[in-house]
């Protein structure tokens, strides 16, 4: 994450905020990232220097007006002239993290060592819930190297109970 894609993603969002967009600049971010992604050439011309300004705010113009907030059209209008095209996915990314932040919600990442059964992932955000007072959206991944239980990354925090982990801390103590 850079500085750069920070403070435009706070500047976005009390903007949103200051016009009850939140949700539609979300969304529109979700529309822009898609468009990029699957449109790299579109991408490297709105990042290139060789390519006159007006020409490539023309385009944006042309792709976006209409089908996102004006506001995230001026944000992102300001980082094609600025050269910052490159920062637009951790803005994105840091744009939906103050918006989780700002609705009392938070994302568990837990990786274990088979996948989850629903019951199970389900007992987990439950838990999870009453412990952090938030909602929570799980973020599951598999890592069979995990031999058997499972980490989870919340809120800075890490719950490691992990076989892994255990024997990790085991082996650690035979060796002090």
């Amino acid at each position: 994450m850079t500085t750069t894609s920070k403070e435009y993603a706070q500047a976005l969002f009390e903007l949103s905020a200051g016009d009850n967009l939140i949700e539609e600049t979300l969304a529109g971010l979700e529309t822009v990232r898609d468009t990029l992604a699957e449109t790299p050439a579109y991408r490297a011309m709105l990042a290139s220097p060789a390519i006159p300004r007006e020409e490539r705010m023309r385009s944006l113009d042309s792709a976006f007006r209409g089908k996102i907030p004006d506001i995230l059209l001026g944000v992102l209008r300001m980082m094609v002239s600025r050269g910052h095209v490159s920062s637009f996915e951790d803005m994105g990314r840091i744009y939906g993290e103050l918006t989780r932040e700002y609705r009392g919600e938070t994302i568990a990442r837990v990786t274990s060592a088979v996948p989850l059964k629903d019951e199970e992932a389900e007992a987990l955000r439950i838990g999870l819930e009453k412990k952090f007072s938030r909602k929570v959206t799980l973020r599951c991944a598999v890592d069979p190297g995990l031999i058997g239980g499972m980490r989870v990354e919340i809120d800075g925090r890490v719950i490691d109970g992990s076989i892994r982990n255990k024997l990790d801390k085991i082996k650690e103590v035979m060796h002090s």
